[in-house]
């Protein structure tokens, strides 16, 4: 009866961790390369494509937008829209150390 209950707290615990191959990335929000990504990678990320949406819903598309580096090397990918006055403003979203901020900034 021992030998049964062993086998059977084995079996439950190699079901439990096993690796599922679930593409989380290791639980990174980040599952793509930042180095050439491309908008819809950005999008993909919740709080990024509500912002965006968001930004669109009020201003229409916006009038530019990238992939840059910042100046310590990073990479982040930029919108910029314009609203009714001309006044100019966006946001950034930084891509580092596998995590993302959203960075409200003006466009150059």
């Amino acid at each position: 009866m021992k030998k049964l209950i062993y086998l059977f707290f084995t079996l439950v615990f190699i079901g439990c961790s096993k690796d599922d191959n679930n593409n989380d990335n290791n639980g990174c929000p980040i599952n793509f390369e930042c180095s050439t990504a491309t908008a819809n990678d950005f999008l993909s990320l919740e709080m990024v494509g509500e912002d965006y949406q968001s930004n669109v819903d009020a201003y229409g598309e916006p009038i530019s937008e990238g992939l840059r580096q910042d100046v310590d090397g990073n990479y982040e990918y930029f919108w910029c829209w314009s609203d009714s006055t001309g006044n100019k403003f966006g946001f950034v979203v930084s891509c580092s150390n596998c995590s993302y901020g959203i960075i409200n900034a003006d466009c150059d």
